[in-house]
């Protein structure tokens, strides 16, 4: 059995809320293998961003490789100087092929 959960909580939350500006978000769930396309109404927020916090739940048995090469997508999106908070929770009742999202986007200039 796969630990694959990166815990995040308030202080994380709250600690993005912090960067002034606009904010943008996003909720969904989505095939893993078309999380990119979900991104497309929310790509020009991320360029502008100052911080983005991004939650997703996967299957216990999904890899965190995947996620680590969306996180490395978002962040090629990003200026330098944003910051980017990320974590993962274990959802057993969801197919391995499925990805749950939240992106918090802030500091939108």
């Amino acid at each position: 059995m796969n630990n694959n959960e990166i815990i995040m909580d308030l202080e994380d939350y709250k600690y993005i809320l912090t960067h002034n500006g606009k904010i943008d978000g996003i909720v969904g769930s989505c095939n893993i293998n078309e999380f990119n396309k979900n991104l497309d109404s929310i790509k020009n927020s991320i360029k502008k961003a100052k911080g983005i916090l991004i939650k997703f739940g996967i299957h216990r048995n999904q890899s965190l490789f995947i996620i680590n090469d969306y996180i490395s997508e978002i962040n090629d999106l990003t200026s330098n100087d944003a910051e980017i908070i990320f974590g993962t929770e274990n959802i057993d009742n969801i197919d391995e092929d499925f990805l749950r999202y939240e992106i918090i986007i802030t500091g939108i200039e």
